[in-house]
């Protein structure tokens, strides 16, 4: 008989906690999928992905250590619009390949595949619920230039390319969503995740 498993995506703003969110869910013993990692994985030194980044942004955007510079792409991202479309499109079709090739490999329990831009891109198709790690616009700013070491007007260009907090609130009109606030302490946000995760264990 197939065992089954409950495929979630874990989505929210740049930020917002998702990593936290994640890390919590899997000390529950769920099985973990992160696009940010995968997203390092692809463009690792000798790979498809970093030769075409270099073929289409040159040397430059290479460490002394030959591995991507990953604060000069990501310049190179918000720079102009049309950069933003050629990196994603060396890039997104080989992240998602590996992330369907990672989700085959789940036989049972819950899986949560964190996807930073599921509203984004509408990436919700292949999953049975959502996450959405929602926080205060504020408190996002002030989270981005601490951990990115950046001004103000610098973070809310990031944010700004992203969907508003509105659409990602609304994921529930196409797929069941769960909502996790993470605007205060970790101790209640732990006790979110429990309690979220008993729910998800009770779908199973």
């Amino acid at each position: 008989m197939e065992q089954k498993v409950l495929k979630i995506a874990l989505t929210g703003g740049i930020a917002s906690g998702k990593t936290l969110v994640s890390d919590l869910l899997e000390i529950h013993g769920c099985y973990i999928i992160d696009l940010d990692i995968i997203s390092r994985e692809v463009v690792l030194p000798g790979s498809d992905g970093l030769k075409e980044l270099i073929e289409a942004f040159g040397k430059s955007i290479l460490l002394s250590d030959g591995t991507l510079d990953r604060k000069n792409l990501r310049d190179e991202l918000f720079k102009k619009g049309r950069n933003r479309a050629q990196i994603e499109q060396i890039l997104h079709p080989k992240i998602l390949q590996k992330m369907k090739s990672s989700m085959d490999d789940c036989r049972e329990g819950i899986m949560i595949v964190v996807i930073p831009l599921l509203v984004e891109k509408e990436l919700w198709g292949p999953f049975d619920r959502a996450i959405v790690v929602d926080c205060e616009t504020e408190t996002q700013l002030i989270r981005l230039m601490s951990r990115d070491n950046i001004d103000k007007e610098k973070a809310k260009i990031m944010l700004l390319s992203q969907s508003s907090r509105e659409k990602r609130l609304q994921l529930n009109n196409y797929i069941p969503t769960d909502v996790i606030e993470n605007n205060s302490k970790i101790s209640e946000l732990k006790n979110k995740v429990n309690i979220l995760n008993q729910r998800l264990l009770a779908l199973l």
